[in-house]
């Protein structure tokens, strides 16, 4: 599909009053991503040059929202929508169609904006609006058409006659202007009881111009849902949520209920993995192939190699490589990283770590601020002691390291390599490679692993 080059601009502007949030209403989150986020991904997808945002003076939340191909405009009152976008003339110079969308319309798809531009300029149009049938047009704009079909107008709900209710057209918020005509045709505009422009009025003035004025449909209904309320946000989400888990699993992700899967939108996941009910994967994660998540898993913002298993359990910023388990109900987060073939118990809790390749983490464990060598066995209910009331402290421990279950390990610690700790054991100094410690305090006996035997001789 060919389309021209055009920019955008995105009202932005509208506070959250209706959502009873302090939150600017285009900057709440539907899956891991803001409304204008959204938009600004689907119009710079579409092919817009630059996108023109926007916002109230007091804008700086919206400034990690935008994209490199974005200019942040400031309306400094609200004024209506056709004030907002004449904020926007000085700063276009580029003689290209002018695409205009609401801020709360986060769920338009970019082959909807590709089919608004290239029907706009294949038709010479002076005007192209985003239309949609649907059953419930309750609080939308009606179309208004002449008796020949052509659009005539658009009138606001509140200004519907009994007659005009029962249309069921309604208006998206989308729109395509030609830019040698909206600028001084906004300026013409007769301003509101309320002293507003309204870049609705722009549509009945075109059509007693006798310009051309056209109309096209989004491919999907729920791409023009509109979010002024935390209800409308839910239902927004809602429909997201839908299209990022079918979406997973036509690229071969075994989801095996959607319906309880919560998948934000910047996640990758590989081939053959199946996501287990009531699991939510959120941020940037990554999941690579042939994994088992769930159920009842989180992740929030963790690369996750292939072949690994997590099970009922939380990640948080961490990296998990490959044939890994985890779980069922552990915790590892602030930075950790689980190497290959490790395991992770039950109830175990794993902290700013580094687990080595073919680790193995007993139950009711809690490992901070160490870094544990390959092949290391960490008994059950073992405990790195790292925090001394003021200060956090490290823990070192060497590959092919036995630690017996119910250690407690006194940070700052180094215990070398090929070193057993007897159950038990309270170790509170460093322990040389090829050693025993046993007791509390902890006695050092020295150990030789004769005959391939890890737990050599005392």
């Amino acid at each position: 599909m060919t389309h021209s080059d055009f920019n955008t601009i995105i009202l932005a502007a509208g506070n959250g009053t209706r959502m009873n949030s302090s939150i600017p209403k285009t900057l709440h989150e539907i899956c891991g991503a803001s409304m204008l986020s959204l938009i600004l991904a689907s119009s710079s997808e579409a092919g817009s040059k630059k996108n023109y945002v926007i916002v109230p003076e007091n804008h700086q939340e919206f400034l990690s929202h935008t994209t490199t191909n974005s200019i942040l405009v400031t309306q400094k009152e609200a004024n209506g929508t056709g004030d907002a976008v004449l904020k926007a003339e000085k700063h276009i110079k580029e003689n290209l169609p002018l695409v205009v969308i609401n801020g709360d319309t986060p769920l338009i798809e970019s082959e909807t904006l590709k089919n608004l531009i290239q029907s706009h300029t294949t038709s010479h149009a002076t005007i192209t609006i985003t239309t949609c049938n649907i059953n419930q047009p309750e609080n939308f704009g009606r179309i208004i058409r002449d008796q020949k079909g052509k659009v005539h107008k658009i009138v606001e709900e509140s200004n519907l006659t009994k007659s005009q209710k029962s249309i069921n057209e309604i208006n998206c918020g989308i729109y395509c202007f030609d830019l040698n005509w909206i600028w001084n045709s906004l300026k013409n505009i007769k301003t509101s009881s309320t002293n507003e422009l309204f870049l609705t009025d722009l549509i009945e003035m075109a059509y007693k111009q006798n310009k051309k004025v056209e109309s096209i449909s989004p491919q999907k209904e729920y791409e023009i849902t509109g979010v002024n309320t935390l209800i409308d946000l839910s239902k927004a989400e809602k429909h997201l949520r839908q299209k990022i888990n079918y979406s997973l699993m036509s690229n071969g992700v075994k989801i095996t209920d959607p319906d309880s899967t919560y998948i934000d939108i910047n996640v990758t996941i590989g081939q053959d993995t199946i996501i287990k009910p009531n699991s939510h994967i959120y941020g940037n994660s990554s999941i690579g192939e042939n994994c088992i998540i769930g159920p009842t898993t989180q992740i929030y913002a963790s690369k996750i190699g292939h072949h690994t298993t997590i099970n009922s359990s939380l990640v948080k910023d961490s990296t998990i490589k490959n044939y890994v388990e985890i779980g069922p109900s552990s915790h590892i987060r602030d930075n950790s990283i689980v190497g290959d073939n490790a395991r992770i118990g039950t109830n175990a809790e794993i902290k700013n770590t580094t687990v080595g390749s073919g680790t193995k983490s007993g139950h009711f464990c809690y490992l901070g601020d160490s870094k544990i060598g390959q092949n290391v066995n960490i008994g059950a209910g073992t405990i790195t002691c790292n925090f001394d009331g003021q200060n956090k402290h490290e823990t070192i421990i060497g590959d092919d390291t036995f630690i017996g279950s119910d250690s407690l390990l006194i940070a700052p610690i180094n215990i070398g390599k090929k070193v057993i700790t007897g159950a038990g054991s309270v170790v509170n100094k460093d322990i040389p490679d090829n050693s025993k410690a046993i007791g509390f305090p902890v006695k050092i006996l020295k150990s030789e692993f004769k005959n391939g035997s890890k737990f050599g001789n005392s």
